[in-house]
């Protein structure tokens, strides 16, 4: 399961960091340009896909109690 990472600029609610769970079992993060830059992304992206063995999907009702409670 590769992990994209990207540094972005103008997300709303100023919102710093977004990952996104695709269906195709990648997953994309969104960075502000304010705390990571291009390099940084690709560097952080090379990282988590040279050592991450195994994510594992969270489904449930404490999942979505805790987005609930991030996300408002």
């Amino acid at each position: 399961m590769p992990v994209r990472v990207v540094s972005v600029a103008g997300m709303p609610y100023n919102v710093q960091i977004w990952v996104e769970d695709c269906d195709d079992g990648d997953f994309n993060i969104y960075i502000d340009k304010s705390l990571i830059k291009d390099d940084g992304a690709l560097a952080l992206q090379e990282i988590f896909n040279s050592t991450i063995t195994c994510w594992k999907r969270l489904d449930g009702p404490m999942v979505r109690t805790a987005l609930r409670a991030v996300t408002g």
